[in-house]
Order: structure tokens, then C-alpha cells, then sequence
């Protein structure tokens, strides 16, 4: 009997442009258990491969600092902006 098979090339955004919306949370997760994405703040962000344990904490900490400015007092956010433009 003939064996026959068949191969199909999409691009990626085709392919998840066809997923539903539960379909693309299965395929976040599973990149993100496979080691492809990271995880801040119970957000899911794109792994950088060059990335130290040191930046990752970075990342995660400044991450915090930007989602969390409205609990920051006046003097918090002077003393940031003081840090800033030291390094500029």
C-alpha cells in the first residue's frame, strides 16, 4: 500500500491568529512551563536567553516600581528621579 504524507508551513501568526482566546492561554502556559516565558507579577513576560539571575531580579524589581507608583509618596518618587539622573 503507498505511503503518503503531507506537510503544511504557516507562519506563527497565522497559526495563532486561528486559536481562540482559550486555545492561546494553553499555548502561553505551555511555553511558560516549557521555559520560554517568565513570570513577573503574575504576568507573563518574554524570556531574554542572555539575561543573569541579577537582571532577572532587576527586571522583576523595577517591573514592581513601575506598576506600583501611585502607592509611592511625593519624597519616594523625588528620590528615584534624583537616582535617574545621576546614570543620565
Amino acid at each position: 500500500m503507498p505511503d503518503f504524507s503531507t506537510s503544511i508551513d504557516i507562519e506563527p501568526w497565522e497559526y495563532i491568529s486561528s486559536c481562540s482566546d482559550s486555545e492561546i492561554t494553553e499555548l502561553i502556559e505551555s511555553l511558560s512551563e516549557d521555559g520560554h516565558l517568565n513570570k513577573f507579577n503574575g504576568k507573563i513576560k518574554p524570556m531574554n536567553p542572555y539575561n543573569s539571575v541579577l537582571d532577572d531580579e532587576w527586571d522583576e524589581v523595577l517591573t514592581k516600581l513601575s506598576n506600583s507608583r501611585h502607592l509611592l509618596s511625593s519624597e519616594d518618587e523625588i528620590k528615584i528621579k534624583e537616582i535617574a539622573k545621576k546614570i543620565f
